[in-house]
């Protein structure tokens, strides 16, 4: 196990290569014109229909949100013929797109890591509370994550997950989502190191993440959001949600010199909460807020969870699929919900004003307490925490805590900004592939969250310095200073409109304006008399700027590249051909290839060529027998483009011949990464492709995803 250390944030993005831009445009491109269809779509329907309110399956109705909890709707918008010339233009748009070399010694760095990390064979684990990285070899790494499992799970029944997915489509089912949710996605648990803990080298101890969760969890956390602010603003409980408002605590103490400070941390909060206590939480919460037995029954499923490893299925050890995950939906309102009911029987205690909770780190003062009243203090409060289940860290009669990233001092009254030992602020460089307005924030978003947790100038002055050289060493020349007395500008009410917002992803090696490009469009095919002009003029259609992939999420793939190697669903030790007479093979003894894109030329006698582009997500000798059906008999002549060529060639009486190749192989949609690359990747082939000699049709690049049918609910 060897550290790596790379001396800039992992937040910063490299520059693309460029068939990956052109695909994340695409995807972004195919979402916006889809709603700006299902709009066009809706306003014809209620022109027709004489209605105002919207049908739940537009995507951009707020009370159709409302009613589907958030999914959305999974259905293709129909074509419109008033906006067939506006996606032309829109497609000839990310065709005619220009890069540009862009080479500075910063993106320079990171393509040489990127090349040292896809030419590891190691894994690239991040530590838990420090920068640091450690490449571990695959046989470390899977005894690691084992020894972890095995403490707490044992192996699942086979038909456990089934059982919760069912459920997940009962409660679908009664909520009008089951062709909208899809089922638990069997996501790979992983670890962090604690590097910091003693005796790491040699004893290496880490946290085991699982980030296995139910679609259902959205709902949950909906509901439980509103349910935890009604007891908040019902009960005045001191719940904070940031460090702003635990300074707003501190500073109304009165007479602080004369307090002092008991400060607790919950021992694996998320872990150890049971299903008891999750219960007696919500009929705690029942005192103040009304929650139907609908609303418990999904708050519960949320809970069933399982781990997962390698295709294996973990459960507890004793047998329950109750578990409160860090990876949820709603793992972090469950955690508040409980907070709230521990904090109402500490307060009934203490006094509501004096103790507060951040999920699970507490703080707390007490007035006038010798040293014998606050070891009785923290025994009590140690003892209540036993009484749910729960242990805690405590320490009592202190003048000065570090909590959150604030240090606060009852002796003198102030506060000034924290850092954990070992952590060296990093930030985005400014020769990052970030868009130039997030660069430009950076520097002001630190200065003013170092104002806000400074209660002084010289406060701040003390902190500055490591702050400045971050930003110094990340090619910022911006000097933080001090403005927390200035008067923050007053808010615009700005009047709630129905906009529908283009996120194209930024690079730096782009030259065309994508932005400009497409505001231009919007204005040119929809002007003051056309009859969408009041859909979509530059009030209501705006642009923002997406990311690309950060350095994070390239050594996450990577690692799991390398972890699941056994996993690896390649044809290199398989059968590739099963042609009796391999002479005769349509693909050069590479039939049984799977998820593929593969091009089909069709050569005439009078020497015309044209190309069909197509899929398959199963092996092309599957596909290559249905494109023969079509070819045999006529009834099937639309079924494709090409059959559609073929019978009209036939009968023209001209002869033809058939090449199939394949051009990439690329993943399918699965509903881990909720991105299906063989889609995408087809439909960079025909937008890239020679028009005069493609059989394909524009319309084919707003479609819904048929790889992603088998993971909803409704099909489980």
């Amino acid at each position: 196990m060897e550290q790596t250390r790379f001396n800039y944030s992992m937040k910063n993005i490299p520059i693309p290569s460029r068939s990956t831009y052109i695909k994340k445009l695409i995807e972004k491109t195919e979402s916006v014109i889809k709603r700006i269809r299902w709009k066009a779509f809706f306003f014809e329907q209620n022109k027709v229909k004489n209605k105002t309110s919207r049908d739940n399956d537009n995507d951009d109705s707020n009370s159709a949100a409302d009613n589907n909890f958030g999914f959305k709707s999974r259905k293709c918008p129909p074509q419109n013929e008033e906006l067939n010339n506006f996606e032309a233009d829109v497609y000839d748009m990310i065709k005619n797109i220009e890069f540009r070399q862009v080479r500075d010694d910063f993106q320079d760095q990171l393509q040489h890591d990127i090349r040292k990390i896809n030419n590891s064979t190691k894994a690239f684990i991040p530590a838990d509370k420090t920068t640091n990285y450690y490449e571990v070899d695959k046989t470390t790494h899977d005894k690691l994550i084992m020894d972890n499992i095995t403490s707490t799970y044992k192996k699942a029944n086979a038909n456990t997950i089934n059982a919760i997915n069912d459920e997940a489509k009962d409660i679908a089912t009664n909520l009008n989502i089951a062709d909208r949710a899809e089922r638990m996605a069997e996501r790979q648990a992983f670890i962090t190191l604690k590097d910091h803990k003693d005796n790491f080298q040699n004893k290496p101890s880490c946290r085991l993440i699982n980030p296995a969760k139910s679609e259902i969890g959205r709902i949950s956390k909906k509901l439980l959001e509103n349910i935890n602010t009604t007891i908040r603003q019902k009960t005045g409980l001191n719940q904070w949600k940031n460090s702003t408002s635990v300074i707003n605590w501190f500073s109304s103490i009165q007479d602080k010199h004369q307090h002092t400070f008991a400060v607790f941390d919950i021992e694996n909060f998320y872990p150890s909460i049971t299903e008891k206590l999750l219960t007696d939480a919500i009929t705690f919460a029942k005192q103040h807020t009304s929650i139907t037995d609908r609303d418990i029954d999904i708050i519960m499923h949320s809970r069933k969870s399982l781990l997962f490893d390698k295709n294996t299925a973990w459960i507890k050890k004793n047998n329950s699929s109750f578990d409160v995950t860090m990876g949820s939906y709603d793992g972090a309102e469950v955690c508040e919900l409980v907070g709230l009911f521990i904090l109402n029987d500490l307060c009934n205690e203490y006094g509501k004003d004096n103790i507060g909770l951040y999920r699970d780190d507490g703080l707390a003062i007490f007035k006038h307490t010798s040293g014998p009243q606050a070891e009785r203090i923290r025994k009590d409060i140690t003892r209540r925490f036993k009484t749910h289940g729960l242990n805690i860290t405590i320490q009592t009669n202190m003048k000065t805590v570090n909590y959150l990233d604030v240090t606060f001092d009852l002796t003198n009254g102030t506060y000034c900004p924290y850092r954990k030992p070992n952590d060296h602020p990093q930030y985005i460089n400014t020769k990052s592939n970030h868009p130039p307005n997030i660069i430009k924030q950076i520097p002001a978003s630190i200065n003013r969250r170092i104002s806000d947790n400074s209660s002084s100038e010289d406060a701040f002055n003390k902190a500055k310095p490591v702050y400045d050289s971050a930003l110094k060493a990340s090619g910022y020349t911006e000097t933080l200073t001090y403005n927390k007395d200035k008067q923050p500008a007053r808010p615009r009410r700005n009047r709630q409109r129905n906009i529908i917002w283009y996120n194209p992803p930024f690079s730096k090696n782009v030259k065309t304006n994508v932005s400009r490009t497409f505001l231009k469009l919007i204005s040119k095919h929809f002007p003051k008399q056309h009859k969408y002009h009041s859909l979509f003029n530059k009030n209501n259609v705006k642009v923002s700027y997406s990311c690309m992939d950060n350095m994070e999420s390239i050594i996450n793939k990577h690692n799991k590249k390398v972890t699941n190697a056994d996993n690896d669903t390649s044809t290199v030790n398989q059968v590739q051909c099963n042609c009796r007479n391999k002479d005769q093979c349509p693909l050069d003894n590479k039939c049984l290839t799977s998820s593929v894109i593969y091009n089909a030329q069709v050569t005439t006698n009078n020497a015309t060529c044209k190309n069909y582009i197509g899929l398959t997500e199963g092996t092309f000798k599957q596909r290559f027998s249905q494109h023969k059906a079509t070819f045999k008999h006529r009834k099937y002549t639309n079924s494709t483009e090409l059959s559609k060529y073929i019978w009209k060639l036939r009968d023209n009486n001209q002869d033809f011949n058939i090449k199939w190749t394949i051009i990439r192989r690329a993943r399918p949609y699965n509903n881990i990464s909720k991105r299906c690359d063989l889609c995408l990747t087809e439909k960079l082939m025909i937008i890239t492709a020679n028009p005069d000699r493609i059989l394909n049709k524009r319309s084919e690049l707003i479609s819904k995803c048929r790889h992603e049918n088998k993971f909803y609910l409704r099909n489980n």
